[in-house]
């Protein structure tokens, strides 16, 4: 047996027989180890892919925990702070990178010349575009915490998938993409798999969690309230918590809420893959999402900061409740935002989803 060879070893050991060389030449073609293989076939697309199926099961976990955990100082982060700052993490990062970008491309260029060209970029004819999918994209984020703080993250992690479905569907309609009768299996087996997941786990009633919690720690039900608000439970007894929370948690609001979210992820992702992949603008990936983040400021502060939690937020203050685990939570959206718009470009919408799923 011969050892694995690239092309162009191939290439040089049929040459070599013809140039009367003799056998392959190990000293001018050395073999690759198989690490060096595997390193160089991964592209762009595969890397983007790989770390965003990772960030996103990192992001479940991380958002869960976030919402079923002890508070600190008897109050929950508001989830409306958390979509604002990862707009602004996001903003900054692409307006970064679009200046590095540009920076690269006019080395001669001053401060002030690349400032004009930004500014060009960024006020495009045709940025109103992303309004639409800005404003969305804003309202998806919200009903993912609304929904992951009513559902198991199993749960919510399997119903979200529908999102693959949905995003054919804009994609068939929207661009005209085609489904081989395979995909259209795999696409009812995922609806049914859902489905399934739904019906045979509902949340346990009220009267079952408060039976549970009994019998955990036998406390009065006068005791039972407080308990709820404390920041720390009794040692050895972790499932407390867990079980409290979710005697506040509707099984209904989140399934409507991953429900929309799924909805509003398929139609957001395709229209902006057609603003992104189109061939007349020459505005880069880069400043497009400079662009989205900048519109979704304006819902997420308007609409999430100030009409919706404004009273809270000045009573207690924007950063009441934040602690690592939030923190943490907040870089792995704002990250999932920069990979999302890699994936789009060397992908599509269909290959992120399933990265995601």
């Amino acid at each position: 047996m011969y050892e694995a060879k690239t092309i162009w070893q191939d290439f040089a050991l049929a040459h070599s027989s013809r140039t009367g060389r003799g056998a392959w030449d190990n000293q001018a073609f050395p073999p690759r180890r198989p690490s060096q293989i595997f390193i160089h076939s991964l592209s762009i697309q595969r890397i983007s892919l790989i770390l965003l199926a990772i960030q996103n099961s990192a992001l479940i976990m991380t958002m869960h925990y976030s919402r079923i955990a002890p508070v600190e100082s008897g109050r929950r982060y508001l989830p409306s702070t958390a979509v604002l700052l990862v707009e602004i993490i996001k903003l900054v990062a692409s307006l970064s990178i679009t200046t590095f970008e540009m920076a690269k491309a006019h080395p001669t260029s001053s401060p002030r010349d690349l400032f004009v060209l930004l500014r060009k970029s960024f006020l495009s004819s045709d940025s109103w575009k992303l309004i639409i999918p800005a404003a969305l994209y804003t309202l998806q984020n919200s009903l993912v915490y609304v929904a992951i703080s009513n559902l198991e993250a199993v749960t919510f992690q399997v119903i979200y998938q529908l999102k693959i479905l949905t995003t054919v569907l804009f994609s068939i309609g929207l661009v005209g993409k085609t489904i081989s009768s395979r995909q259209w299996l795999a696409l009812v087996l995922l609806t049914l798999g859902v489905a399934i997941v739904q019906i045979s786990n509902p949340l346990p009633s009220f009267e079952e969690m408060k039976s549970k919690l009994t019998t955990l720690l036998s406390p009065s039900p006068s005791e039972l309230s407080p308990l709820a608000s404390k920041s720390s439970f009794l040692p050895g007894q972790p499932e407390a918590a867990q079980i409290l929370h979710s005697s506040t948690m509707s099984a209904a609001r989140g399934l409507l809420a991953v429900l929309a979210a799924s909805l509003i992820s398929g139609f957001t992702s395709v229209y902006f893959e057609l603003i992104i992949k189109s061939t007349i603008s020459s505005v880069s990936l880069w400043t497009r999402n400079v662009q989205l983040s900048f519109y979704s400021l304006f819902p997420a502060l308007f609409l999430g900061v100030l009409y919706q939690d404004g009273p809270s937020i000045s009573t207690h203050g924007f950063f009441a409740g934040y602690n690592s685990i939030v923190w943490v939570v907040i870089v792995l959206q704002a990250l999932g935002g920069v990979l999302v718009a890699v994936v789009i470009t060397s992908a599509d919408n269909v290959a992120k989803n399933f990265a995601a799923s």
